[in-house]
């Protein structure tokens, strides 16, 4: 039964409609709004377009209140603004002096009293230095005169640490000392500051003295140290001044090094004095773990001599795998380190102390001889070449360098013998070294720099490019002799005197069953033999010759001097003289 008016009835011909696709006239009021409650209304306008010039204002506003609040109040603010406009104009390297002048002093009237509230801030702390700086010793003294009771906050704060290093450079001696005096005491706290650190490495390395550096390390050694100061210049003295004091004195070092070791960074040049002292006295479980801590951090500290030698120390003192882990550590700065001041010494230290040679061969080396050329510019790298091709040679090293080497023979951690492990090193380096020898004979020959290291390299270097290293010196010395050509190594005494030595090695060599230099200097100069007799050097040369022991070379030299015995009776000089009764 269906009702009457019922939509009902016309469903079905809705369906087909809709299943065929056909478009119903469906419409929507969309003028019609549906009432919003007040809540709603307040979030609508929220959505719409903000007003940016506004907001930047609002903005604005209230950075300045926050730098306000943070300068000290509304007046040091102010002052604060004013007086960077008058540094901006300070700062330009266009300012004439005498404006400069004007302006410091204007700047300073400004902000005097109000320095301590100015100096701790990122931007007037640059002001202030500036001032101490560009405003002459009146100006500088009543700054100094106004932050000298904050000195110790000063250097821990992340700004104003800058101008107490300023005053360190730029200051009188005796703001520089007061600054020092006031860190007495605390040295050890302000070593182990992350900021203050920075400022006592300054104090420390640029200006203190001897006396207060001494005073500065006697703070590591304890409280009787750091109040009552001594003349003790180091650790070592401290200890044999008080034996019955030094597990104590020892056990306060460590502590005061052990937050430095852990963290790994030892850069600092007082660190580095502190660390070879301890290292000299401590016991070898205590060596054992600053070795442990610093084996391969020791690179950024090569540049300074106490550091160099920590580094040398741990090699002295470290097991097989230490020295293998620190001269990792090294690779790819060979170089930079052998042309070091104090950093090629480490790796003379290393020569000596490692006993695995080819893996000296291979990690440092091999590095080295890639860079033959940038060792032989350098003075500090001609001493590695130096010591690879002569080592603890006396002719090219000091008495304290040799000495400083040989402290490392004292230590019991190297089995292979020293000359034994010379030996090794120099047949790796011996092909390359002997290649840029014989490619630049004609230039070094003639520099007095590298006669001695070329008479030496051709005496303990074992290769085949000896022979042609002969050949070419024979040919030098074969050329056309007039008396008064300064271009003849006869005219040259350090010439003379590498030939002298290489003749005089060749006694060695010919026992040895090696190539002999006599035999190519006499077939190269035959003819020109007779004239060297006119010269003094010449005279030595050939004496050397005779003395060499080898009775080929004698007998060939007197055949060739035979008739030359009436014109050496008429000279006078020494070489003459002694020449003639070698003949006889």
């Amino acid at each position: 039964m269906m009702l009457k008016g019922s939509p009902v009835k016309d469903s079905s011909k809705n369906i087909k409609d809709f299943d065929k696709g056909k478009k119903k006239n469906f419409k929507i009021n969309k003028t019609i709004k549906r009432k919003l409650d007040e809540g709603q209304e307040s979030q609508l306008k929220s959505t719409e377009k903000p007003d940016w010039k506004k907001l930047k204002l609002e903005k604005k506003e209230l950075k300045a209140k926050r730098k306000q609040k943070s300068a000290g109040g509304n007046e040091v603010y102010v002052i604060s603004l004013k007086a960077k406009k008058i540094w901006e104009e300070v700062r330009r390297e266009d300012c004439k002096k005498e404006r400069k002048v004007e302006l410091c002093k204007e700047l300073y009237e400004l902000i005097k009293e109000k320095v301590k509230s100015l100096v701790y801030a990122h931007d007037t702390v640059r002001v202030i230095e500036t001032l101490f700086s560009a405003g002459g010793e009146d100006v500088r003294a009543k700054l100094f005169e106004e932050l000298k009771e904050n000195i110790l906050d000063l250097c821990k704060n992340k700004y104003s640490r800058f101008f107490v290093s300023k005053i360190l450079k730029q200051g009188t001696k005796q703001q520089k000392d007061y600054v020092i005096n006031v860190m007495m005491g605390n040295v050890v706290k302000l070593m182990h500051h992350k900021i203050a650190c920075d400022v006592l490495e300054i104090a420390y390395n640029d200006c203190a003295n001897a006396k207060q550096r001494s005073h500065m390390i006697q703070e590591f050694f304890g409280s009787r140290f750091r109040l009552f100061k001594e003349e003790i210049p180091n650790l070592k003295t401290a200890i044999e001044k008080y034996p019955d004091l030094k597990e104590r004195i020892l056990s306060d070092v460590n502590l005061a090094l052990q937050p430095i070791l852990t963290k790994g960074v030892f850069t600092n040049v007082l660190m580095h004095t502190l660390l070879k002292e301890y290292l000299y006295v401590c016991s070898d479980s205590e060596k054992r773990n600053v070795i442990d801590a610093v084996r391969e951090g020791l690179l950024p500290i090569l540049h300074t001599r106490d550091g160099a030698r920590v580094a040398m120390l741990c090699l002295w003192n470290g097991t097989p795998k230490d020295k293998k882990l620190i001269l990792r550590s090294f690779r790819g700065n060979m170089v930079k380190i052998a042309v070091e001041e104090y950093g090629h010494m480490v790796l003379l230290a290393a020569f000596d102390a490692t006993d695995d040679t080819v893996f000296v061969s291979k990690a440092v080396l091999s590095e080295l001889m890639e860079n033959l050329d940038s060792l032989t510019e350098n003075e500090n790298g001609k001493k590695v070449l130096r010591y690879l091709v002569a080592p603890r040679n006396k002719l090219f090293f000091h008495p304290h360098v040799l000495a400083v080497l040989e402290e490392g023979d004292k230590f019991p951690n190297s089995k292979k013998e020293l000359m034994l492990k010379h030996r090794e090193l120099q047949n790796f380096v011996a092909k390359p070294i002997l290649e840029m020898i014989h490619k630049n004979i004609n230039v070094l020959a003639r520099d007095s720099h590298w006669t001695l290291f070329i008479g030496a390299a051709l005496q303990t270097l074992h290769d085949d490019l000896i022979t042609g290293i002969f050949q070419s010196l024979a040919e030098i010395c074969a050329e056309a002799y007039l008396p008064g050509d300064e271009n003849h190594f006869l005219e040259v005494a350090f010439v003379c005197k590498m030939i002298s030595y290489i003749i005089q090695c060749d006694k060695q060599r010919y026992q040895e069953d090696r190539p002999i230099f006599s035999t190519y200097l006499v077939n190269a100069a035959e003819s020109e033999m007779k004239g060297w007799c006119l010269t003094n050097r010449g005279c030595f040369i050939l004496i050397k010759l005779l003395e060499s022991g080898i009775p080929v070379i004698i007998g060939t030299v007197k055949k060739i001097l035979s008739s030359a015995k009436s014109k050496l009776k008429k000279l006078e000089f020494p070489g003459a003289e002694i020449l003639l009764k070698k003949l006889q």
